[in-house]
C-alpha cells in the first residue's frame, strides 16, 4: 500500500469523524429545544439527545486520537480559544442581566463551544500553514 494511499485513507476517516461529531452534536441540541415545545415526547427526545451527546463524545474522541503534534497543538490553541471565547460571552452576559436584561438560556453554551472551536481550528490551522 503506497503512502499516499494510507494518507488518503487517514485523512478521509478524520473527515468523517468530525462530520460525524458535528451531526450527533447537531441532533443533541435540536432534541433538547424540540423537548420544550412537544412535551409528550419528552422521553424519547431525552434519549435521542442523551444518544447524539454520547455519540459526539465518541466521535470527537476519534478524532483527537488520530491526530499528530502539530495537530494536536492546532486543537489544544483551538480548545484555548473556545474555552476562552466562551467565559467572555458568559460575563458579558451575567453584566448584561446585572443590568436588567433577559436571561438567555444555558442550552446555547455547548453550540457556541462548538462554533467557536471550529472557528479556533480554522484560525490556528492557516497560521501553521
Amino acid at each position: 500500500m503506497p503512502l499516499e494511499s494510507f494518507r488518503d485513507e487517514l485523512a478521509e476517516r478524520r473527515r468523517s469523524a468530525l462530520f460525524l461529531f458535528y451531526v450527533s452534536a447537531l441532533v443533541s441540541s435540536i432534541a433538547i429545544t424540540v423537548t420544550v415545545k412537544v412535551p409528550f415526547l419528552r422521553l424519547i427526545l431525552l434519549a435521542l439527545a442523551i444518544a447524539g451527546g454520547g455519540t459526539a463524545v465518541l466521535f470527537l474522541l476519534r478524532f483527537l486520537h488520530s491526530n499528530d503534534e502539530r495537530e494536536q497543538q492546532v486543537n489544544y490553541q483551538a480548545l484555548t480559544f473556545a474555552f476562552a471565547g466562551t467565559l467572555v460571552f458568559s460575563v458579558a452576559i451575567g453584566l448584561f442581566q446585572s443590568f436588567g436584561f433577559r436571561s438567555l438560556s444555558w442550552l446555547g453554551i455547548p453550540p457556541l463551544m462548538i462554533v467557536l472551536w471550529s472557528v479556533g481550528l480554522i484560525l490556528y490551522s492557516w497560521r501553521y500553514r
